[in-house]
């Protein structure tokens, strides 16, 4: 008898694991089809939160403190922080551009700024020089973490 409660409860905690697996697999195709119907002409993604590219970046040093975000499409902590930014980016300070650098393309960035991992964060300088760098986080993270 009390192994046959143990295999039901095995069974359905199995059921509910594979269930929110499936689930996440969904809402993340989703998302990325989101991504991509949300971005205009100029990359951005939302308030405070664009592609990266040269002119975003002048237009962030321009604006104040831009702030550049490796981002992989793969990496679990950086869809996270994707969706955070998405929906949280306008808690921001209005003089901070967070701009997504995509880890496996932006080759040169990646050997200036010495970045060895994916959600890496960067504060440049208006001249591009690196003023703070770190690692993972949320939007409450980037706020204390600015300078």
């Amino acid at each position: 008898m009390k192994i046959g409660k143990i295999i039901a409860i095995v069974i359905i905690l199995l059921i509910v694991i594979l269930g929110g697996v499936f689930l996440t697999q969904s809402k993340t195709k989703d998302t990325t089809r989101s991504i991509t119907a949300t971005q205009d002409n100029s990359g951005e993604i939302a308030p405070h939160y664009l592609k990266y590219s040269e002119e975003n970046l002048a237009a962030g040093k321009t604006n104040g403190r831009p702030v550049l975000y490796f981002w992989a499409s793969w990496c679990p902590t950086c869809k996270v922080l994707d969706e955070e930014l998405k929906e949280r980016s306008g808690e921001l300070p209005d003089d901070v551009t967070i701009l997504q650098v995509n880890y496996d393309t932006e080759k040169e960035l990646k050997q200036k700024y010495n970045i060895v991992q994916q959600h890496t964060l960067v504060q440049v300088d208006s001249e591009g020089n690196e003023v703070h760098n770190w690692i993972g986080g949320g939007i409450e993270t980037i706020k204390q973490q600015l300078i």
